[in-house]
Formats: C-alpha cells, structure tokens, sequence
C-alpha cells in the first residue's frame, strides 16, 4: 500500500506538472536518447570524506549522435550516516545539432539525506545548486535541483530493487545563453538497480526528461544505464 501510494502521487504531480507546462507553449519536440553512466566512488584519508567521479555520454536522435559527454568530479563528507554535504565540479562539451561543440564548466554544492526507512522503502532527497560558465557568454546561471529517490526490494531475488525517482530543476535567473527564470525541466525515471557485488552495481531504466525552451518543450525518451563502483 504504501508503495502504490507513493507511486500514484508521484505520477499525478508529474502528470499536473506537464500539464501545466505543455499548455503554455504550442509545440512538443520528441526524442529517443540514451545516456550511459560510469560513477566511481572511495575514501579519502581524512576520517568521513570521501572522493566521487563521474563520467556520462549522453546520445541523441535515437543514440545515432552524440549529444553531451559529462565529466563531474567531487569529495564529500559524510556527517552522519544518513546526510553528507559535497562540493564539485563539472565539464560538459555539448554537440548541438548543426553547430559547433561548445564547453560549459559548473561549480556545484549539494545536500544528500537518507530518510529513516518507511517499511521496505528506502527514500532519498538530494538538493543541488549549481553555477553554470557557458562558453562565449558573459553571465553566470543559477540553477537549483531537487530529488526523491525512492528504493524498494522487488520480490524475485534479493539483489534486484524497483527505483522510482523524479528529479524537479529551476532557473534562479535569466542569462544572456537563453536560461529562462523558474521552471527548466523535471525528469523522472523508473527501473532497477542490480547488485553485482558490495561494491558494484548496475541501473537502468526509462527516464522522461521534460525540457522548457522559448519555443517548445522537449520531451526526451531516454534509456538510462549506470555502473555504481565503490572503493
């Protein structure tokens, strides 16, 4: 029950969200896209820290072109063993369709909970802020992201979970690289996560990415896989 209720809600705010937005603007631009995701993770030699890298291709028009490759490293503390707080950086090149490849470098601080668990649910919040330098552009963006991730065993072998989570972005400002102020794009994602072994995992699954541009909305169709490796 508790499972179908959180399900049910989180679908109908998504479903109220697009709504909304899909109803202020007169064309949907559709893509299938597929994005792979490699995260390493180890201790530091300070007590409670630890370092975090990632790295993240991401295809577009239905994975025949390479759109973004993501480069974001980070350390983190651990404060206790349900909240740490980090600090890192990230190198994004984009492929922009048509025109050249362009670089973007963030500054970006986050906030990582573990909720307490709710029966077999394992439910995470993750607040991130961003600052965003965009080649060839003199403003700097502010960005803000919100997550809720949600775990759940799936019944048929114990190292397989159900993940559900949606993930709500907005714009603190207007930037002369087009970044409009408030809402910039939700994605929301479903599938499983596999233990390969303590240390290793694998997830995949669907996400919808639901992008606010000046002219339409994109809504991306990605197919989602990530390699979790921890040392």
């Amino acid at each position: 029950m508790i499972v179908w209720y959180v399900l049910k809600n989180t679908l109908l705010i998504n479903a109220v969200l697009l709504s909304v937005i899909t109803n202020a603007y007169a064309e949907t631009i559709e893509d299938g896209r597929a994005w792979l995701n490699l995260t390493l993770t180890g201790a530091l030699p300070a007590e409670n820290w630890r370092w975090y890298a990632e790295l993240q291709p991401r295809l577009r028009e239905e994975g025949s072109h390479l759109d973004q490759v993501l480069l974001r490293p980070a350390i983190y503390y651990n404060l206790t063993k349900q909240s740490s707080v980090w600090a890192g950086y990230a190198h994004v090149i984009t492929h922009p369709a048509g025109k050249s490849a362009f670089d973007e470098h963030r500054l970006w601080q986050q906030y990582l909970y573990q909720f307490s668990p709710v029966g077999d649910l394992a439910i995470q919040s993750r607040t991130r802020l961003e600052q965003r330098f965009i080649e060839n552009s003199d403003d700097t963006g502010y960005k803000l992201r919100q997550m809720f991730r949600v775990m759940m065993p799936s019944g048929i072998d114990s190292r397989l979970s159900w993940v559900l989570y949606d993930e709500y972005f907005i714009n603190l400002n207007q930037t002369d690289y087009g970044a409009q102020k408030g809402f910039d794009q939700n994605r929301a994602f479903v599938g499983a996560n596999w233990t390969i072994t303590p240390q290793a995992k694998f997830e995949f699954g669907y996400l919808n990415q639901h992008v606010k541009t000046k002219h339409a909305d994109l809504v991306n169709h990605v197919l989602s896989s990530t390699f979790n490796f921890s040392f």
